[in-house]
């Protein structure tokens, strides 16, 4: 049994499984312990998708089971998806969840453009465009809810190279091309969508291009990085990348290098990818894949398995993503922060003088206190007088004793209660005793007796009979929408 996988316990599908590059990306698949669904198409590939999925079982120790269906039609599609259900009940009974789908399945049927048939086109483009669209379609309802899904298009350089003899393979991979773009944005919160576009792979489709095609694309095999042959590391059994490369200078790709499976014990992608840098906009390339993804991400270098990097695309997007954010957050909040609690704080002191001005007045029109005042004017009074005695000067103060009467307001009633809210709400607002500390505790502990005090200050209103001056914008607001009306009611101006 293989050690646990960073994919254990996950449920992968691969078309055209049985061969090729399908066989190898279902090997690294099961390699990191994802269960794989093998589907396949013809009655000759029966024998191998059956002695892969046993082989894969053998060898990493995950569940493997091999389908046959043309998911070129709806029924196919389904028939796919059914298996997969089915499958998966073997390990996760309670509930059907597909984590990677790998659209791979691909015919080339190549022709200059005189010998392109209608039937040529239309078995084409149901196997290249239509079947990945009604696999995809028929999997949707069962992919990941938290974007934690992978959906792996396997396009080709073809798709934008112009390669002779390739009219309708090329518009194919174009079109799987478009269809990637969308889903990436209609998916996006059940998986990532990403298509990589492998050069010249060996294997029996490359066999069978013709020797137009073969010249025109030596070109593209000679200048691609990792494809000079290796006798004491190739494949001996590889006749095309030996021999072949011996005449042309260069070997196509293996199917093991295209999904990143190591080859008698060697990484043929033994060298870092240094590639995407600290930018916004980068190209994700690879020695033996042709660049298509784009994306903003932030890393030193990519792994060696560049399958497995799509795998990780979204966690590394995301990743990078969030520091971001949260960087640009932090920067932003504090600007806005500094504005605002400026704003408020001023707000805040000048509520906070209002309620002090109005505690002072009514403080002092409480009977009680306003009686202790008269007795010690009285007793200061006859003091002076003692010591004046003039009449004009008696006089004098008489008139002045008068026109105080008429300027002070009068007493507020006889209550103890009210007198308690008085006297509570001065202590509130009493200047000496507001911290003017920058902490938490010092804010919420003036926050509080500011809201306390206003509740004291309309418990007041409500029992004298008096409205104050509305505080704060929100009072200019009210008392401006109300004044067009009826004229306020004016009381004593605290």
């Amino acid at each position: 049994m293989a050690p646990a996988g960073p994919l254990q316990g996950k449920l992968a599908i691969v078309t055209g499984a049985s061969r090729g590059i399908g066989a190898a990306i279902a090997e690294n698949l099961a390699s990191k312990g994802s269960n794989v669904v093998l589907n396949y198409v013809s009655d000759s590939s029966h024998d191998l998708a059956a002695k892969l999925a046993t082989r894969l079982y053998r060898d990493y120790g995950v569940l493997c089971k091999a389908v046959q269906a043309d998911v070129g039609t709806p029924e196919g599609a389904q028939k796919v998806i059914n298996a997969a259900r089915s499958f998966s009940e073997a390990w996760r009974p309670e509930f059907f969840q597909i984590n990677i789908i790998v659209n791979n399945a691909g015919v080339a049927k190549n022709a200059f453009l005189p010998d392109v048939t209608i039937e040529d086109f239309s078995e084409t483009y149901r196997v290249n465009v239509l079947g990945p669209l009604l696999l995809t379609q028929a999997a949707q309802p069962y992919l990941p809810q938290d974007r934690s899904g992978r959906i792996v298009n396997i396009s080709s350089v073809s798709s934008s190279t112009g390669f002779v003899s390739q009219t309708v393979y090329g518009g194919t991979k174009a079109a799987l091309e478009a269809m990637t773009r969308t889903w990436a944005r209609e998916l996006a919160e059940n998986a990532t969508v990403n298509a990589i576009n492998p050069g010249p792979v060996e294997g029996p489709m490359y066999a069978s291009n013709s020797p137009e095609f073969l010249a025109g694309i030596k070109g593209w095999i000679m200048h691609t990085p990792l494809m000079a042959t290796r006798p004491s590391v190739d494949s001996p059994d590889s006749s095309m990348s030996i021999a072949g490369a011996e005449e042309d200078g260069s070997r196509p790709a293996q199917t093991s290098e295209v999904a990143g499976i190591p080859f008698e014990g060697v990484k043929f992608f033994g060298i870092p990818l240094p590639l995407i840098r600290n930018t916004r906009v980068q190209h994700i390339s690879h020695p033996i894949l042709h660049p298509i993804l784009k994306i903003s991400i932030s890393a030193p270098k990519m792994a060696d398995d560049p399958f497995g990097d799509i795998l990780n695309l979204e966690d590394q997007f995301y990743e990078e993503g969030y520091r971001q954010g949260q960087e640009d957050g932090v920067k932003a909040g504090r600007s806005e922060g500094r504005q605002l609690g400026l704003e408020q704080g001023f707000q805040k002191f000048a509520e906070s003088g209002r309620l002090y001005g109005r505690a002072i007045v009514w403080a002092n029109r409480l009977p009680r206190l306003a009686q202790q005042q008269q007795q010690q004017q009285h007793s200061r009074e006859k003091e002076q007088e003692q010591e004046q005695g003039s009449a004009g000067d008696q006089k004098k103060k008489v008139e002045e004793e008068e026109k105080i009467k008429q300027l002070r307001l009068p007493l507020l009633p006889n209550n103890a209660r009210l007198e308690k809210n008085v006297i509570t709400m001065y202590a509130l607002v009493e200047t000496d005793t507001l911290s003017t500390e920058n902490s938490d505790e010092a804010v919420n502990d003036f926050d509080d007796r500011i809201k306390r005090a206003q509740g004291k200050a309309k418990i007041i209103e409500r029992a004298v009979g008096e409205v104050g001056a509305a505080g704060g914008a929100k009072g200019k607001v009210q008392a401006s929408s109300s004044s067009t009306s009826r004229p306020a009611s004016r009381g004593v101006e605290m």
